[in-house]
Formats: C-alpha cells, sequence, structure tokens
C-alpha cells in the first residue's frame, strides 16, 4: 500500500519570498523568548526551501543560495525558471 505525502506545491517565484518571511518570524520568535516555535519556523523554512527549490520542468534540485533574477533558465534542461 503506498502512503501519500502531503507536498506543498508552491510556485517557484513565491518559494524564496515565503521561506525569508518564516525565517524572519522564527527570528522574532526566538527574541520574544519563545525558543521551540522560533527554532521549528527557522528549521521548517530550511526544509520547505531545500525541498520545493526545484526546476518546475525537470524536477532537480536548484543551488538554494542564489535568487532567481527574471529571464533565468535551469542549469539542466534550459527551461525558464521565471518570466
Amino acid at each position: 500500500m503506498k502512503q501519500s505525502v502531503l507536498r506543498a506545491k508552491i510556485p517557484l517565484k513565491y518559494v524564496k519570498p515565503i521561506c525569508i518571511a518564516a525565517a524572519l518570524a522564527g527570528i522574532l520568535f526566538l527574541a520574544a523568548g519563545l525558543w521551540l516555535a522560533g527554532l521549528c519556523m527557522l528549521l521548517g523554512s530550511y526544509i520547505l526551501e531545500k525541498s520545493s527549490y526545484r526546476c518546475p520542468h525537470c524536477g532537480r534540485k536548484l543551488d538554494m543560495k542564489y535568487p532567481l533574477p527574471k529571464g533565468s533558465c535551469c542549469p539542466f534542461c534550459r527551461g525558464g525558471l521565471r518570466k
């Protein structure tokens, strides 16, 4: 029996801003003294970015360190990433 896994289907151009917002929320939680909530937000932000930052055409992982400027293409399949 195959188990279904919940996966976030977020468009590529929204992955980085969502992860940045979650990381900032995690930092605010840490500053407010809510250690567990802050660490969960930071870890969740990292895991979401690591798993969702993929090419929409070939599905291969992209380098998380670099933002996607307009007109960029996938280094593997040369498919357009942002219009």
